[in-house]
């Protein structure tokens, strides 16, 4: 007897009379066919489980209530319906299924990359939704996931889709949930839902209670997302939500967004919910009155597409001849070198300055390498000497480490590294030293900082200066980071809930003496400055990294606690929290140089973000 399950379901197998067509995609809740009957084409979504399987995810509860929520929102034109359900291949203990309306076309995200849109539009395209969402919640019905990927734009006329009910709520639904907050997605949860976890994450019992201006803004931020981001189904987003009381202006992140619509988004994703549109049928409306706006910035695009790049075909040299001397035929291609060799010179001079003004620091002659053939001959031979590469940077197996490595596509622009930390204005006392842990930064650390502070930029980014990076990138915790946070202490762990808050000073030297404080790139030792999480006290000293490349956020990871007891542990706490990455920062803020508040908070993580 073979096992079924519900994605192995083959091209030509019939389902009660639905034939399968092709797989549409899986997840842990279930998996999307589409089949055809009568000459007709639908969507067939099959539970993962079956509901006497012991299901933890519930996925025959949620699929079930997904049914319940469709039928009870039945009726509007931009909203999915459902057509049949059952169970297969058993009427009482078989997979349930059920069969919707099959959409051919794109999610949201990808409509805006592939049609670019213009300002007129997209608003159009929202007043539908809003007017869906306005009818969804009407039947008294809450979707509790409203995203990118949760719209769909049928291809053949443009006409939106709110779909993926499965996470909906409504009156007297069962309780599938047993945290805090509903399944959803962090960056569309509302910030008093974010409140809420953060103040009762700890509480078994507590439930928020979801309102339609979380809907509201939700899909508010879908909108924001469309304006602010050229691609928001291919490249994760840049702005970071949260932070301060209101999110920028979209036509301020975008100057081709007409500021009437900007103005009407910034309602929809007000951060207090009482200035935020109180229903959707207020958010239509107010969309609805910008339908006769005719200016320019209406009629074009807001997201121009960029050329794709063309590479400058080779300059053919002339033949020599007897009437042109060999310098003259060869002219345009030494200019054409010129700027290449200017670029050498000034590198390897920057080098060379740097061996002779830094002795201590230079490395074991055994790190030494010479200079590369092709790169020797474009300087004078006095300049022909070995140049010193700073030691590899390593961290303990067990330490994450904060700095990812560099993207091989690409080399991004590298400031100077920064002067030592100059106290902020609001206090005159000067950061005293702070004894700094064994683990962190790893000794080999040390004397490549202190190289990065004196090269050159063109140097910095040859030899791979940590501060080349404005943004880290996304990796796994190490596992015995993992292990050390979210084991419980009889299996000598801290006990850690997952995305746990941690709160702390950014920088030990800076706590207390007004609210702001001043930080640059590079290694920093934070301290946990109150008892609210028993398990990192107040007092444990969290050493990590700082990325001050964009003004505008603050980002920092914490791989190392050293807690009061003198125990030190690897850890994962990234700055920011459970909807937004990093802290926004003060307008006094400059690039390398961020103002921002001394005590703030992260999150004990499984993955970077």
């Amino acid at each position: 007897m073979v096992l079924f399950i519900p994605t192995s379901l083959k091209p030509g197998q019939m389902v009660d009379g639905w034939r399968v067509v092709k797989p549409l995609g899986s997840g842990s809740f279930g998996a999307v066919y589409l089949v055809e009957k009568d000459g007709q084409k639908f969507a067939l979504k099959m539970a993962m489980r079956r509901a006497s399987s012991g299901d933890a995810e519930q996925s025959d509860a949620r699929l079930l209530r997904e049914m319940v929520c469709l039928v009870q929102v039945s009726g509007h034109p931009n909203i999915v319906r459902t057509h049949a359900h059952g169970r297969w291949n058993d009427a009482t203990r078989g997979w349930l299924y059920v069969v919707e309306d099959y959409v051919e076309g794109y999610t949201l995200g990808e409509w805006l990359e592939k049609m670019h849109p213009t300002a007129h539009e997209v608003t159009a395209l929202f007043i539908k939704l809003a007017s869906a969402l306005a009818h969804v919640h009407s039947r008294g019905v809450f979707h509790r996931d409203l995203k990118l990927s949760n719209i769909l734009v049928r291809a053949s006329d443009g006409e939106p889709f709110l779909l993926d009910f499965g996470v909906g709520s409504y009156a007297q639904a069962p309780e599938l949930t047993e945290g805090p907050l509903p399944p959803g997605t962090r960056r569309y949860r509302s910030p008093e839902a974010t409140k809420f976890l953060r103040e009762h994450g700890e509480e078994s019992e507590a439930r928020y209670a979801f309102k339609a201006t979380d809907d509201v803004y939700a899909l508010g931020i879908c909108l924001y997302d469309l304006l602010t981001i050229a691609r928001p189904w291919s490249e994760a987003p840049a702005m970071f939500l949260g932070g301060r009381l209101e999110l920028p202006a979209p036509h301020s992140l975008n100057p081709r967004v007409p500021a009437a619509l900007g103005a009407a988004v910034l309602h929809f994703v007000a951060r207090d919910p009482e200035k935020r549109a109180p229903t959707a049928e207020v958010m239509r409306r107010e969309l609805a009155a910008l339908l006769p706006e005719v200016g320019v910035a209406w009629r074009e695009p807001f997201h121009v597409p960029k050329p794709p790049v063309q590479l400058a075909p080779e300059v053919p040299s002339p033949a020599p001849s007897q009437d042109v001397p060999a310098p003259t035929a060869r002219r345009g291609l030494v200019t054409a070198r010129g700027a290449f060799v200017v670029a050498l010179a000034v590198l390897l001079g920057g080098l060379v300055l740097w061996r002779f003004t830094t002795p201590s620091e230079s490395p074991p002659a055994a790190q030494r390498a010479p200079v590369t053939p092709s790169s020797a001959r474009q300087v004078p031979q006095e300049s022909k000497q070995p140049v010193p590469r700073p030691a590899p940077i390593t961290m303990p197996p067990e330490v994450a480490s904060p700095v990812s490595a560099p993207e091989p596509k690409e080399s991004p622009p590298v400031k100077r590294a920064p002067s030592p930390l100059s106290p902020p204005a609001t206090s005159t006392r000067k950061p005293t030293p702070l004894a700094v842990s064994q683990g962190w930064p790893p000794a080999e650390w040390g004397g490549f900082l202190k190289t990065c502070a004196g090269l050159t930029a063109a140097a910095a980014l040859q030899m791979g200066c940590p501060a080349a990076q404005v943004r880290p990138e996304s990796a796994e915790c190490p596992e015995a980071a993992r292990k050390a946070m979210f084991n419980k202490k009889k299996d000598g762990g801290l006990g850690l809930r997952k995305e746990a808050y941690v709160a702390f000073y950014v920088d030990a030297r800076q706590k207390g003496e007004g609210d702001l404080g001043v930080y640059r790139e590079g290694p920093v030792t934070g301290e946990v400055h109150n008892g609210a999480r028993p398990e990192l006290p107040e007092g444990t000293l969290l050493y990590g990294y700082l990325w001050t490349g964009n003004k505008d956020v603050l980002l920092g990871r914490y791989t190392e606690a050293r807690l009061p007891n003198g125990q030190r542990v690897p850890v994962c706490i990234e700055m920011g929290n459970d909807y937004q990455l990093g802290w926004l920062t003060s307008d006094e803020s400059k690039p390398g140089e961020i103002v921002a508040r001394r005590n703030q908070s992260g999150l004990a993580v499984e993955r970077w973000r």
